[in-house]
């Protein structure tokens, strides 16, 4: 009986995370704000973060720096 409990708790959280994900899916609307069978379109002429070159070249470095201080031993050698 045991076993079987501790095998529907670990079912039971990835089923309740798909149940979630889907209704905060089927909630989402068109992103539009109206609500109304009549829709406006409007037009931005900015620009996003991510859309730029040194905003990629920061997070390279960023991740770089840290994969290489996790891999790094303090340079101690096996011999």
């Amino acid at each position: 009986m045991r076993n079987v409990k501790k095998w529907m708790g670990a079912a039971s959280a990835p089923v309740v995370a798909l149940a979630l994900t889907a209704m905060n899916a089927l909630a989402q609307d068109d992103g539009t704000g109206v609500t109304s069978s009549s829709h406006t379109s409007t037009t931005t002429t900015g620009t996003v973060w991510y859309g730029s070159w040194w905003v990629w070249a920061v997070g390279v470095a960023v991740f770089l720096i840290i994969v290489i201080a996790l891999t790094n031993r303090g340079g101690r050698s096996s011999a």
